[in-house]
């Protein structure tokens, strides 16, 4: 594993910058139902996709029609913002006509699947990191690097580390839409009331545990309001010490002492137990979300968020709010940090286009065109272009300013490679009701739930 970086692109050097009130797959799902657009058609039908080395002309503006499809999910907002930037960049290009199509996340994937089977995938499609190696791996979308070497996709303003996440195999298959990472939202009137300082940055699972427990007793209050039960931040542990949830090729588990994790949920019932954290009983009868949970309420402290969820978060706790970001704890003895810089999403190029020049022509708009950014207002996350950055900066409200300080400020390591293609049903059917709930529940140790884990996990990830 590298050891961690200090990522610092050309963004970093800004002071300020605006994130993804909404995100997904990763991050938080959109809640809009799916929806066609009036004028949405079918896609071109298929040809073969473009070698890698093989970049069609463009098509001479005004000599030929070209028509172009284009899907995403998101919110009602996303699809407003989205639409306009297409009619944009056809006011830009009279020849190119996109049709388009959108729905929710939930909905998008079957139907992706259903034009992939007929051939018929839209040439440009928005991708999301826990899917979009499966799209490779099936030969559906190509490579980018042909756009950006003849300068349609221009990612001369774009900090390489930044589009680390769109790559297998050193070739780039999806572009950022814009990064975020993981964090602590903490309430800094409830660490000041309790008496508990700010920790560091580089702060420990330890530390996490005793500020929890310090905050309950001080305040009577949870000193945490949940989010250990996701397998993300479980994964930010084990890439403090140079691991990860999963091996770099995803046909087993990326660790090999299970005292970590097992130390991790020990953690978990400990808090619980005290009350310093939310029983998964009371996340499970609430159902909390984003808009509505204790610390929306003022009845926690700190609040596992990724960046692009700060704005959604402040705004549903209030304005008055004195909100800030930190990074996630690492483990005992870690050598590196807990975070790394994830896209929310991508765009990718479907093998199915018969028109790619003109897909990438889109996606290098979408990237670095300033006017349609300011339309987009950076609701996909915190665009990858640093002239975008710098030109959306006199706009930020304060919850994205706290974003963008908390992004320039942060160490992160390299991103591990895409989840596997068993593991959405790995955590569906193995991690949750069998660790997670079973643990907290009380019905099996933590040494007993990390075994079944191993277990499961070896047998269902060598099956792939």
């Amino acid at each position: 594993m590298t050891p961690a970086v200090r990522s610092k692109p050309a963004y970093l050097a800004l002071t300020l910058i605006t994130v993804l009130a909404l995100s997904l797959a990763a991050c938080t799902t959109p809640t809009a139902a799916p929806t066609t657009a009036p004028q949405a058609t079918q896609p071109p039908a298929a040809t073969s996709a473009p070698a890698a080395t093989d970049v069609p002309a463009p098509t001479e503006a005004a000599a030929e029609e070209v028509e172009l499809h284009l899907a995403w999910w998101g919110s009602q907002t996303r699809h407003d913002r989205t639409i306009a930037v297409i009619e944009m960049f056809m006011a830009e290009h009279p020849n190119i006509n996109i049709t388009y199509e959108f729905s929710s996340f939930g909905d998008y994937w079957p139907l992706l699947a259903t034009k992939a089977a007929a051939g018929q995938l839209p040439d440009v499609m928005q991708q999301d990191y826990a899917y979009f190696l499966q799209y490779v791996n099936d030969g559906l979308i190509v490579p980018l690097d042909p756009y950006i070497a003849d300068g349609t996709i221009d990612t001369s303003n774009i900090d390489p580390a930044t589009m680390a996440g769109g790559e297998v195999d050193g070739q780039l298959y999806a572009l950022n839409l814009g990064t975020n990472s993981q964090s602590w939202a903490i309430d800094l009137d409830l660490f000041e009331q309790a008496g508990v300082a700010v920790p560091d940055p580089d702060w420990t699972w330890a530390d996490f545990e005793r500020i929890s427990t310090e905050i309950h007793d001080a305040l009577g209050i949870y000193g945490n309001a949940g989010g250990l039960e996701n397998p993300q931040v479980l994964n930010c542990m084990l890439l403090s010490l140079g691991q990860g949830l999963y091996a770099d090729d995803g046909a087993g588990l990326g660790f090999t002492d299970d005292q970590p994790v097992i130390d991790y949920f020990t953690s978990m019932v400990t808090m619980q137990e005290s009350g310093a954290m939310v029983s998964r009983e009371d996340q499970v009868a609430n159902q909390y979300t984003l808009e509505n949970n204790p610390f929306v309420q003022s009845q926690s402290a700190m609040y596992f968020a990724h960046t692009n969820q700060l704005t959604g978060l402040w705004n549903a706790a209030g304005e008055a709010r004195r909100i800030k970001l930190l990074p996630v704890p690492r483990a005992t003895g870690a050598t590196q940090s807990a975070n790394y810089f994830k896209p929310s999403m991508f765009f990718s190029i479907s093998a199915h286009s018969e028109h790619p020049v003109e897909a990438a022509m889109f996606i290098d708009f979408f990237t670095n065109s300033v006017e349609a950014n300011e339309i987009l207002a950076a609701e996909r996350g915190v665009p990858i272009s640093s002239a975008v950055q710098a030109a959306l900066l006199p706009t930020l409200p304060a919850a994205q300013v706290e974003v963008f300080g908390f992004l320039e400020a942060l160490e992160v390591s390299p991103i591990r490679p895409p989840d596997p293609g068993k593991h959405n049903e790995l955590m569906t059917n193995v991690f949750t009701p069998l660790v997670v709930d079973q643990i907290m529940y009380g019905q099996i140790s933590p040494e007993e739930g990390v075994a079944l884990f191993r277990d499961e996990a070896t047998s269902l990830l060598a099956s792939q």
